[in-house]
């Protein structure tokens, strides 16, 4: 499509098609047009200048209203729709008693008219105007086209990146680079959303900048809460003036600034503004477009949400590293007040055990007696020891677990052959069901025999005399994912915990109500669950107060277990 120059005698030559069914009045217009320097094309009837309106688009469509059918305007329009960037502007031709068609043609995009007879004068002023006002609606898209693009960079540029600080200064620049601008400053107060700023930018051409005056915050936030308000933006008139009937004190910010053109933005989101956005323009005077004010609008918005959410995102990577050093600093306590308790505790029970055993002579049974209540303190204070530390591994390396095929029933063998005595001296009957079978699971074999230790430590601790505890192991699936599993449980006939407290049972120092009588740390059944965790098992339990407790342990399949797993029968499902 050609376009029209922006003065008309240049190289370009403005084309002109016009339609009239009176060939008189096209050599009247061909020969005004040609000689005030323009291309005419000339047709008789609607449906030759339609055909080439689609073949070679003009600048200006002239035709006369008499002979061109509201259903040829129409079809004009509709053309000139399916045509994206089409530029051509339509003038008619009429008498005075045609002007009712002009007033329909207006509502399909006529441009303007010209009342018959004509003048040859008076013909090519008319063009001329609608020439020039066309050429500077194109200047003005292609601007907007552009400002818009520059304005969609500065948005992306917003959005790539979580620092506030990095945010200001890529708008700053972007901002006074996109419209051109001398000076841009922004100014955010103090709040919870966004963090404090007071930034400027100017451009390399800008020798003569001057500081913003000072104003407190109550003032900026009155004229910002005003604007967010309104949803508006204060700009400067084509004299260079801005209307500040309603903010008669924003004057001197562009007087002492020297501007020429400015406008005056909010910052904020939801109900409230947060900050201002000031552009300075110096040379002439200058209005700013609706365009622009709205481009303006949808830049700022961006960069207030931006500077919320980067400030949100920043604060929570500060909480994060602190929680992190915090974490570090507490492993690194309980590491060395573990060494420090631990190398003094054993020295205790070295001694203790020697004096004990007549190394230093004879004591008298009262001695004795008192002796072997320290040694039972002593080894419960070793034993809370073991267990933070225990903790404190465990939560330095909560990931990185090296598994290996660990055999199940063996393990359940050792550990229940290790608790036989504490049973024994309770006549508390230990069965195992299960130990006969060849069943692996992925884990670590030490941290897997301290579970089913505790575990089991625990039902025989709080069983009563001549109760029993059951240990079985089987196979199964579990019901969350199907994935093949091994199967412990630990049953007992003990004193049961209360519905209330299971919630908490495996809390860190949490012990049930009922078991205050009976010694222990509260941090027993915390290492079982994060241990379980870790090798991607499941624990949970059963209780009825004065019948017993059942602790059901889930631990994946090796693949030399699944194997095996599958040769028995008899599996169960675990929910």
């Amino acid at each position: 499509m050609r376009t029209v120059a922006g003065e008309l005698g240049t190289e370009v030559r403005p084309t002109v098609l016009v339609g009239a069914s009176d060939a008189a009045n096209r050599d009247f217009l061909r020969t005004a047009l040609e000689a005030a320097g323009m291309t005419v094309t000339d047709y008789a009837t609607a449906a030759q200048v339609l055909d080439e309106l689609q073949r070679n688009p003009p600048d200006i469509l002239l035709v006369d209203a008499g002979d061109m059918s509201l259903a040829g305007m129409e079809a004009v329009r509709r053309l000139s729709d399916r045509q994206a960037g089409a530029q051509w502007r339509v003038m008619l031709m009429a008498t005075e008693d045609e002007l009712p068609l002009v007033e329909r043609g207006y509502e399909m995009g006529v441009s303007d008219y010209l009342i018959k007879p004509l003048s040859a004068s008076n013909v090519v002023n008319r063009v001329r105007v609608t020439l020039a006002r066309s050429e500077h609606r194109r200047r003005e898209r292609n601007g907007v086209a552009v400002l818009r693009d520059q304005i969609r960079r500065v948005s992306e540029g917003i959005r790539s990146t979580n620092d506030p600080q990095e945010m200001i200064t890529l708008a700053l620049r972007g901002i006074g680079a996109a419209f051109e601008t001398d000076q841009v400053w922004i100014r955010t107060l103090d709040d919870e959303r966004v963090p404090h700023t007071a930034a400027e930018w100017a451009s390399d051409a800008a020798h003569d900048t001057m500081d913003m005056p000072h104003r407190t915050e109550d003032e900026v936030l009155q004229l910002a809460s005003a604007l967010w308000t309104k949803g508006s933006v204060l700009t400067s008139a084509d004299n260079g003036r801005i209307d500040l009937t309603e903010h008669p004190g924003v004057m001197e910010w562009f007087a002492t600034a020297r501007g020429k053109a400015s406008m005056l933005a909010p910052l904020g989101q939801g109900s409230k503004a947060f900050g201002l956005i000031c552009l300075i323009r110096h040379g002439q005077p200058r209005a700013w477009s609706p365009a622009e004010v709205s481009l303006l609008q949808h830049v700022v918005g961006n960069l207030a949400h931006g500077l919320i959410q980067g400030h949100l995102i920043t604060a929570q990577q500060e909480v994060v590293e602190k929680l992190r050093e915090l974490d570090q600093a507490k492993s690194n306590f309980v590491a060395t007040v573990n060494h420090e308790l631990r190398t003094p505790l054993t020295s205790i029970t070295g001694y203790l055990e020697l004096v004990l055993d007549g190394d230093a002579g004879e004591i008298p049974e009262s001695v004795a007696r008192m002796l072997k209540v320290v040694g039972r303190n002593a080894t419960r204070l070793r034993e809370l020891i073991e267990d933070m530390l225990t903790l404190s591994r465990m939560d330095f390396q909560s990931s990185g677990l090296k598994t290996e095929p660990v055999d199940l029933p063996q393990l359940l063998r050792m550990v229940a052959t290790a608790l036989e005595p504490a049973a024994q001296a309770k006549n508390v009957q230990l069965v195992s069901e299960g130990l006969d079978t060849r069943l692996a699971a992925d884990g670590d074999a030490k941290m897997l025999e301290q579970v089913f230790a505790n575990i089991m430590s625990n039902a025989v601790k709080f069983t009563p005399q001549d109760g029993a505890v059951r240990v079985t192991v089987g196979s199964g699936t579990h019901n969350d994912d199907g994935v093949p599993c091994a199967i412990v449980t630990v049953a007992d006939s003990g004193i049961g915990i209360p519905d209330d407290d299971l919630p908490q049972l495996f809390s860190r120092f949490y012990r049930a109500s009922n078991a205050h009588a009976i010694q222990g740390t509260g941090l027993g059944l915390a290492i079982v669950k994060g241990m379980v965790d870790q090798h991607r098992g499941s624990v949970s339990v059963e209780s009825t107060v004065g019948v017993g407790t059942t602790f059901t342990i889930t631990l994946p399949l090796s693949g030399d277990g699944q194997h095996h797993a599958a040769e028995s029968t008899g599996a169960v499902t675990v929910s």
